[in-house]
């Protein structure tokens, strides 16, 4: 499989944006028997337009979404991070290797059902089953994103996904998935391919906090936790300092995502670790609403989400992927794309040095491969070290390599 990767700084002129993305396309990059885009762009610019322009010039599926910022390295250019850009990375492989494919509308209760049938859909244009998926699905509050994972867990045991929400900045643009020339709040877009790809993966997750800062969730439901302990959730968040009250009112994105959640599970046939974000604190049930699923019996604990650890892990993130690349090249096999999905919290975190994360990555990168990557509100990939069940992640640097 080959990939292709190109940039727009184009966001007002929509029609010299299509033709950036484009160039080359087919020409200076020679398609196979099938191929597929991904198209990802600022979410503050006509992201319907873009999406229609491209959409009737490319001669092959596009899916892609909306972030607040992108990432990308092109062969022996030297890429970088974009807030205000759009990329397209073209994908093409030998016959039946590739296929695109949007969901139906979703909504509470029929995630199972939509993604069984996109799942169907995808794979019956394969030449032989699946073996990666690229997933991006909707940003509905009501839904958590384990909801997905847990559906093509059950679907398709075994596929490895790569893939998150979309993100905007909430300021009067959208958060919205792209299939062809159409955008959707309420869509999930997926690629599956096949082919004899060897995808690998490297999963940045935070770190664990202090011991004494770690209690059991004695009660939750699905992504709200209650009590810790034998105190209520937020009188915990008290007892660390945090201005519980103030976090009600008023913009505390920042607060959020610099204090994350960090949940260790309990079974020890199981044992692995993952973050949650905040998204609302209810002071009358001493509650706190996370992003994804908070399990009743895991161990939680806040923690601080630094800079330095930023960077540092997406260096590291790299060095984990080249490591588990080497064996499949040792045998022959040639790299061709590593794709990403980073959190907003991360993101955000590093203003004004928006770029360290991406400026880490890149010098470990390795030549070779082009790079493609979002900032999104959660992000999918495997469960853990040596484990190969798909999970919803918060706060994590996702690489694929394939």
């Amino acid at each position: 499989m080959k990939s292709y990767v190109t940039l727009t700084a184009q966001i007002d002129d929509i029609e010299a944006a299509a033709a950036d993305l484009l160039k080359g396309v087919g020409t200076d990059f020679s398609l196979e028997a099938s191929s597929v885009g991904i198209l990802l762009c600022y979410s503050d610019m006509d992201v319907q337009g873009l999406a229609a322009a491209v959409g009737a010039k490319a001669p092959f599926d596009v899916i892609g979404c909306t972030a607040i910022a992108t990432m990308d390295k092109a062969g022996d250019k030297a890429g970088g991070f974009h807030e205000m850009a759009a990329t397209l990375t073209v994908l093409t492989g030998g016959e039946g290797a590739l296929s695109a494919v949007v969901s139906e509308e979703i909504v509470p209760g029929n995630v199972d059902a939509q993604m069984k049938a996109a799942y169907e859909a995808a794979a019956s244009k394969l030449s032989a089953g699946p073996e990666l998926l690229i997933v991006i699905p909707p940003y509905i509050l009501e839904i958590m994103l384990d909801a997905y994972t847990n559906a093509f867990n059950a679907i398709a045991p075994g596929v490895p996904i790569v893939g998150g929400l979309p993100s905007f900045n909430a300021a009067g643009d959208e958060n919205l998935t792209i299939f062809n020339g159409s955008v959707f709040s309420n869509r999930l877009v997926m690629i599956a391919a096949g082919g004899g790809i060897r995808p690998v993966f490297s999963v940045q997750n935070v770190i664990g906090g202090d011991v004494e800062r770690k209690r059991k969730v004695t009660r939750a439901s699905n992504n709200v936790v209650y009590q810790v302990g034998n105190e209520s959730f937020t009188d915990y968040l008290r007892s660390f300092g945090l201005p519980v009250e103030e976090l009600v009112h008023g913009n505390n994105t920042i607060t959020f995502v610099s204090n994350p959640l960090l949940l260790e599970s309990s079974e020890k046939e199981a044992e692995f670790s993952f973050a949650r974000t905040l998204h609302e604190i209810n002071l009358e049930e001493g509650s706190g609403t996370a992003i994804g699923l908070i399990p009743e019996g895991a161990m939680l604990s806040i923690c601080a989400l630094e800079r330095d650890q930023i960077e540092k892990a997406a260096a590291e993130g790299v060095r984990i992927l080249k490591g588990k690349m080497a064996q499949a090249q040792g045998e022959g096999y040639v790299y061709s794309t590593v794709l990403a999905v980073s959190c907003i919290g991360r993101h955000l975190l590093m203003l004004p040095n928006s770029d360290a994360e991406v400026k880490g990555l890149l010098e470990e990168f390795p030549g070779g491969p082009a790079l493609s990557g979002f900032y999104g509100y959660g992000e999918i990939g495997p469960q853990g070290a040596g484990r190969t069940q798909n999970f919803a992640h918060n706060e994590s640097l996702i690489l694929c390599a394939f």
